[in-house]
């Protein structure tokens, strides 16, 4: 199978690509610009703007404990709504004698 070669403005846009995706994994960007994971991984240590071992910012940790406290709040509120709308469709059944 021949080797397929990516041009380095590629190869730097699907870097930018990802780390402008926060949510985004390697995996998911790497699937859908049909490279190989470990190949846009590689491109990431040498294009990539983040240094190597940066560890989160406070700010950054904190917005991500927000984001999973939403999260599980979004979570209770739309079992809290489905209950509720079962509980209404089975009385409003009931009233049709």
């Amino acid at each position: 199978m021949p080797r397929k070669t990516y041009t380095e403005e590629f190869k730097r846009e699907a870097v930018a690509l990802y780390e402008n995706s926060p949510e985004a994994s390697i995996q998911t960007i790497a699937t859908d610009l049909g490279v190989n994971r470990a190949t846009l991984a590689n491109w990431v240590k040498k294009y990539g703007t983040a240094a190597p071992n940066e560890t989160p910012s406070p700010a950054s940790v904190n917005e991500a404990e927000q984001i999973r406290k939403l999260e599980r709040e979004n979570a209770r509120l739309r079992e809290e709504r489905d209950i509720l709308r079962k509980a209404a469709k089975y009385f409003a059944e009931e009233t049709n004698w």
